[in-house]
């Protein structure tokens, strides 16, 4: 079977993009075990030696593909919190926007979300969080660790667990689209957005269905 290639022009001076550009398409079309460095490198029509002047390995280029992915993300949470003064609110709607992302990009989730990929316990960001949103999107995984670490009491209520269970309800069922689980039952990408407002709490309207069984003869 012919492989697809790069359609894009490449533009000399910003070959690292290009390549991580094309790996974004590599793994939406063919997943990620279909990943290496010279296959991407020969989709963006370079030579054999290029790509691993910008990433030395597999490993790296993953690593690379994590940020890429986690900095396209933030900008999906800002976008969607934007203009939201309540707390609260900006986090619901950001896990909805997680969840349909999620739901979108599966492949580059699973890179994105990969232990091995990035490091949890960082706190710098490229992204500017919105006020609403300091806290969940710049320094929560340090500031957990550090409360589960130190023994210390763990109310129900402290904004910690709160912000913990939001986020293990938004990553399972982003998960339930990543593996697959919703598509064989028959609900797809469509349906992210209608599952992500009622789970975190919002009343969703009745929607026609895209298309209906053929009646019985």
């Amino acid at each position: 079977m012919t492989r697809k290639t790069r359609t894009r022009p490449y533009h000399h001076g910003d070959l690292k993009q290009a390549l991580l550009e094309a790996s974004i398409e590599l793994i939406r079309e063919e997943g990620v075990d279909a990943l290496t460095v010279a296959e991407v490198g020969r989709r963006v029509g370079v030579s054999s030696a290029a790509p691993y002047k910008h990433f030395a390995d597999r490993q790296a280029l993953l690593r690379a593909l994590a940020m890429e992915g986690n900095r396209q993300l933030a900008e999906v949470l800002v976008a969607a919190t934007e203009g939201i003064s309540d707390p609260r609110e900006a986090f619901r709607r950001s896990g909805v926007a997680y969840i349909c992302w999620a739901a979108e990009n599966p492949a580059l989730h699973r890179i994105a979300t990969d232990p091995a990929n990035i490091d949890y316990a960082a706190t710098s960001t490229e992204i500017h969080a919105p006020e609403a949103l300091k806290g969940s999107l710049e320094t929560f995984w340090p500031e957990l660790a550090a409360l589960i670490r130190s023994g210390a009491a763990i109310p129900a209520s402290h904004p910690l667990m709160e912000q913990l269970r939001g986020r293990a309800l938004a990553q399972g069922v982003a998960t339930l689209f990543v593996s697959g689980t919703f598509a064989s039952l028959g609900i797809t990408t469509a349906d992210a957005e209608r599952i992500a407002r009622a789970v975190t709490g919002e009343d969703v309207p009745a929607t026609s269905r895209r298309s209906k069984s053929p009646p019985a003869r």
